[in-house]
């Protein structure tokens, strides 16, 4: 080990899948330092063997986190190098390690990320969307309805947003999508550079209909585009038709309202001023 890695905390990315996106770079680091920490030790130590690499490879997960950090902080507190891995792709991204790194850097210790592979960054490359802006949001809650405030709070958002989701649970979220977001492209991604990668851009609801015909399987990068920047009269009629929908349903003009509004990025009061305008000039219409 040289002398310049003492007392560092590497964040090291590794690959989402091909075992050949790994850089030189990280390929030396994890065979230099004196302890390896991953979220997934079985899989990190295939890697590791893949390339010949003979380092300790410890856990490190949300449940064992508390007991663990001491132990690691002390190999950093006595001049050891440690490099910490995720399962797959670049820690600290949506996984336990961001609590070792703030361990470290609140112990006074460099924290040195090693780029590569990332599963957000892969997924964006091959949208073609125009807007280069993106929301990073991981995984959306878990309950359909705690999902769906969350989509409803980021409806009015310009920039793309990008979500993970677990194959058992990829349909329910696009049909909450679909509710909240309306018909937008999303771009789809699955087991991104392993073997049966299938990457597809296409309306929300097109993977609704694909998916409730073929069961989803593996890991799912979702890319949704953002609400636009069209002009008031190009979605109005479209807005004005999901807040009958809604009425339709039993939902109160006023939430209906509220509720597309915030899809469009328009003002509830203006798209209610509207339904009621609307209504008043249906009665007009029946009197005459």
């Amino acid at each position: 080990m040289s002398h310049q890695q003492h007392s560092l905390l590497y964040v090291v990315a590794t690959p989402i899948g091909n075992l050949e996106d790994i850089t030189f770079r990280a390929v030396k680091v994890l065979s230099s330092v004196d302890l390896v920490v991953s979220e997934h030790v079985r899989k990190t130590r295939n890697l590791l063997r893949h390339y010949g690499i003979k380092t300790k490879v410890i856990s490190y997960r949300e449940d064992n986190a508390s007991r663990v950090t001491p132990r690691i902080v002390e190999t950093l507190r006595t001049g050891g190098a440690v490099a910490l891995v995720a399962e797959a792709g670049t820690p600290g991204v949506s996984d336990p390690g961001r609590g070792l790194v703030e361990a470290a850097l609140n112990g006074g210790f460099r924290v040195v990320p090693v780029p590569g592979a990332s599963a957000v960054v892969a997924a964006l490359s091959v949208t073609g969307m125009d807007d280069p802006r993106f929301v990073f949001e991981g995984f959306l809650p878990r309950r359909s309805a705690k999902r769906r405030k969350r989509l409803e709070e980021l409806a009015s958002d310009r920039r793309s947003l990008v979500l993970f989701e677990a194959p058992h649970r990829v349909l329910d979220c696009l049909r909450d999508i679909l509710t909240m977001l309306g018909d937008r492209r999303c771009l789809v991604a699955r087991e991104m550079t392993k073997l049966h990668e299938d990457i597809v851009k296409d309306k929300v609801s097109a993977f609704i209909d694909r998916f409730s015909k073929s069961k989803p399987r593996g890991e799912f990068v979702i890319v949704c585009e953002g609400c636009g920047e069209e002009p008031v009269a190009a979605v109005t009629e479209g807005a004005m038709e999901e807040v009958r929908a809604l009425v339709r349903s039993g939902v109160k003009k006023h939430k209906a309202a509220r509720t597309v509004a915030r899809r469009y990025g328009f003002k509830g009061s203006d798209l209610y001023a509207m339904m009621m305008a609307e209504t008043r000039d249906s009665r007009k219409g029946d009197d005459t």
